[in-house]
């Protein structure tokens, strides 16, 4: 089908013979088609890029040449010999450069830039980047604008700062949108998935990919942008270990590239697919693609491809104990990392140079402006500058003191509304816990010192002083300890809870252990949530002390993401939860829970238990 698409291109642009006399706006346009033509049929753009270009040269015609090397660069582009694309489209920049053409230097710039970042050097595309952009500020092209968005998205995402590089792939598609640019909406979205994929945003990634996708399979043919949406999909499912789906859309991206004749794209694919192939364990296919991948890859000067192939199979021979072959592909493997680095350092010295030469003209301009300007305003900037600097210090010493001022009468007063809650909470313990207990001690000490001559009754009356002022001295006990600065940290709170464990469940022949998980030493409770935390913890213990009949209790305590989990669970007798509205303090738990912002759960079955769940976020 290619071929025969090839042929009605070329019959129906008519080719020139050299003896004629050339139409260069003709030949303009035909190239100007080819090159939106390297999008679905790059190597039908390169046909005609290459005959056009020999006409062009030979009749001396500077503009239809650089037009020519422009469509022929991004054809071999899309066709993976980056090399050779790299100078045709140098070439094609020092053309436009000479014409004094603006527009063309500035997207080749853009295009050299996006060139450099797709083969890993991205110092040369950050160089021509800046180029790009320091001639884009000339001019008010959106389309330009939201080339240069998404190439520096590409370079902060490159660099890890991803959290950067989103609002430069969302600016670009925007723009892209806003002149209905479809194809390149689709090419800032795909950055912006990269970016997704890294930070593991992988729901973020399938909603910007279905919306990404209803846009570009409305499209007719562009197989190449089809080809690399499906091989997005695949990485957001490959990330979430859902190997065969991911699989699916590998084979299908690989299909389409192959359709293009994309060499660079298929090898990239071709390690997709032998991963998912790894990871169902289906080894020879693994190796198939794995094997394809590397040679596509050196045929086409992929360093970082072929790098990225082989050590996928030294990978995959060690999982099948082939050690001779996993030795082999792990030395081609460190020859191409040495290979990398390498580049990697030319690169390096490329930039100082780079940076010399910039900084260089900077200064030799800034000295010639200022030695203009230094005889004309030296005497106002003094002046200017005395007056400013007294007026600036005055300024900030005035901004100083009323900051100050501020953040002490802020200071002072939380401390107030903190003490007054202190007192609050204090004195509603104390009425409610103390003055409870001391109630009840009064009236049966009053009942028997009124009723002397009653001795049946009289030692079961100071059982009940005994347990009443038992159970103050407790509460005292838990207010000192929860006021105490002393006890601030989380580690305290953990101490006193393996304490009191142990008083209660050890005397009663009770096993019981304490689970610790998480980063418990980053846990901050207020003073309120660490005493309820603490009181919901004995109550759980009591209840089970109590009513369980059980002869082991499991203790975990976790920390994750910010959520803190308490976990009472005993293999005791259990009760019906739902036959139960009052009692076992039950509902006091559940209220010291959600008073906490938390929340409270306890489940049991008849001779299977209970379990008590408190959850709270640890920085409440």
């Amino acid at each position: 089908m290619r071929p025969l698409l090839l042929i009605v291109i070329i019959l129906f642009f008519k080719p020139i013979a050299y003896g004629q006399a050339m139409d260069d706006s003709a030949m303009i346009n035909r190239e100007q088609a080819a090159y939106k033509l390297t999008n679905t049929h790059p190597d039908s753009a390169y046909a005609i890029a290459a005959k056009d270009l020999q006409q062009s040269l030979h009749a001396g015609d500077k503009r239809a040449s650089a037009y020519c090397y422009k469509t022929k660069g991004w054809a071999l582009f899309r066709l993976g010999n980056a090399d050779s694309c790299l100078s045709n489209l140098l070439l094609s920049t020092d053309l436009f450069r000479q014409l004094n053409d603006t527009v063309e230097t500035m997207y080749n710039y853009l295009n050299l830039a996006n060139v450099y970042s797709t083969i890993s050097r991205f110092k040369e595309s950050a160089h021509f980047l800046m180029k790009s952009d320091s001639l884009a500020k000339t001019k008010n092209d959106r389309k330009l604008q939201a080339g240069i968005k998404k190439q520096m998205g590409v370079l902060y995402r490159e660099q890890g700062q991803y959290a950067k590089a989103i609002p430069y792939f969302k600016e670009s598609m925007e723009l892209y949108l806003s002149i209905k640019d479809t194809i390149h909406v689709w090419d800032a979205g795909s950055g912006l998935s990269s970016t997704y994929n890294y930070l593991k945003w992988n729901d973020s990634n399938l909603v910007l990919l279905k919306w990404c996708a209803s846009l570009v399979n409305a499209l007719k043919g562009y197989s190449y942008q089809k080809g690399f949406l499906n091989e997005k999909f695949g990485d957001v499912y490959f990330a979430l270990s859902s190997y065969d789906r991911a699989l699916d859309y590998y084979k299908l991206a690989y299909t389409l590239f192959a359709s293009g004749n994309n060499s660079a794209d298929m090898a990239y694919e071709a390690i997709n697919v032998g991963k998912c192939y790894r990871q169902a364990k289906k080894y020879g296919e693994a190796e198939k693609y794995l094997l394809q991948a590397y040679r596509l890859s050196d045929s086409t000067h992929m360093a970082h491809y072929a790098h990225d192939a082989a050590n996928q199979l030294s990978d995959l021979y060690k999982s099948t104990n082939d050690w001779q072959k996993g030795f082999t592909w792990l030395a081609i493997t460190s020859s191409l990392n040495d290979s990398l680095n390498l580049t990697d350092q030319n690169e390096k010295a490329a930039e100082l140079q780079t940076k010399y030469e910039t900084e260089k003209k900077d200064k030799e301009i800034s000295l010639l402006k200022k030695d203009q300007q230094l005889k004309l305003v030296t005497l106002q900037k003094q002046e200017a500058f005395k007056y400013g600097a007294v007026l600036v210090m005055v300024l900030l010493a005035l901004i100083a003191f009323l900051m100050i001022n501020r953040y002490r009468i802020v200071q002072r007063a939380r401390q107030q509304i903190e003490i007054e809650k202190l007192r609050n909470n204090i004195a509603r313990d104390l009425h409610d816990d103390m003055g409870s207990a001391l109630s009840s001690i009064h009236i049966i000490s009053k009942v028997v010192l009124e009723n002397p001559d009653e001795k049946e009754n009289v030692q079961e009356h100071f059982k009940r002083i005994h347990e009443n002022s038992g159970y103050m001295l407790e509460s005292m006990s838990d207010i000192v300890w929860a006021i105490n600065p002393a006890n601030d940290t989380f580690e305290k709170v953990l101490f006193k809870m393996k304490e009191f464990a142990s008083d209660i469940l050890e005397p009663l022949n009770i096993q019981y252990e304490f689970i610790q998980s998480g980063e418990l030493s980053d846990i901050h409770l207020s003073l309120k949530n660490r005493k309820d935390l603490y009181l919901i913890f004995k109550e759980a213990i009591n209840n089970t002390a109590k009513y369980s009949h059980c002869t082991k209790v499991t203790i975990r305590i976790s920390h994750h993401n910010n959520d803190l989990l308490l976990e009472v669970a005993d293999n005791g007798s259990g009760f019906d939860a739902g036959m139960i509205v009052n009692g076992n303090g039950l509902n006091n738990m559940k209220q010291r829970a959600a008073e906490m912002n938390g929340s409270a759960e306890i489940t049991s079955e008849r001779e299977k238990g209970t379990r008590v769940q408190v959850r709270i976020r640890s920085h409440d």
